[in-house]
């Protein structure tokens, strides 16, 4: 597998940021990848897990484990920040599996790119809902356009992929600009 390194700069501002990463460093513990802006970190949490930062350091089951780049998390910070790592394996065909229901899932590019179009054909039936971080949007059944807000995904944001049964794909991106 080719191992293609990607700087990220992710900004953060007070109270919840939905965010993922498209790359992460080696080691991918929360202590290593959130040692720049843990004074301002209160807790991450990702789908069905979690770590607390504490002044005896962090804890709960996210914090004994690697943040995943095909996950996403919700991030409490107590002002605005900013996080910034160099990581790999960039890799835009990145495989997501999505389960029947709630799937809190990365998006795998820098940039934006419109929504409709980056969900592969076989499978946009399959989902129903997505939300971000104050966006979102509804399968509503319609082929052309889901109502809503959210009409572009984009790197180092994360999302909520409302699933109605067990999925594979990748994000269609090439030629897919927002």
């Amino acid at each position: 597998e080719l191992m293609v390194e990607r700087d990220y700069s992710i900004s953060l501002h007070p109270n919840m940021n939905l965010i993922s990463f498209y790359a992460l460093p080696e080691n991918g513990n929360v202590s290593v990848v959130m040692a720049d802006i843990e004074d301002n970190l209160g807790w991450i949490v990702g789908e069905g897990q979690s770590a607390q930062n504490t002044s005896n350091g962090w804890i709960g089951a996210l914090s004994n484990g690697n943040l995943d780049v095909s996950s996403a998390y919700w991030l409490k910070m107590d002002d605005s920040d900013l996080l910034g790592g160099t990581g790999y394996p960039y890799n835009v065909n990145r495989e997501y599996h999505l389960h029947a229901g709630a799937n809190l899932v990365s998006f795998p590019a820098e940039g934006s790119f419109d929504l409709l179009a980056s969900i592969p054909h076989d499978v946009v039936d399959n989902i129903r809902a997505i939300i971000g971080e104050g966006q979102s949007t509804i399968n509503d059944g319609a082929d052309d356009e889901w109502p809503g807000t959210l009409d572009n995904l984009e790197g180092l944001r994360g999302y909520w992929f409302f699933s109605d049964s067990d999925i594979d794909f990748s994000f269609n991106l090439v030629g897919n600009s927002g």
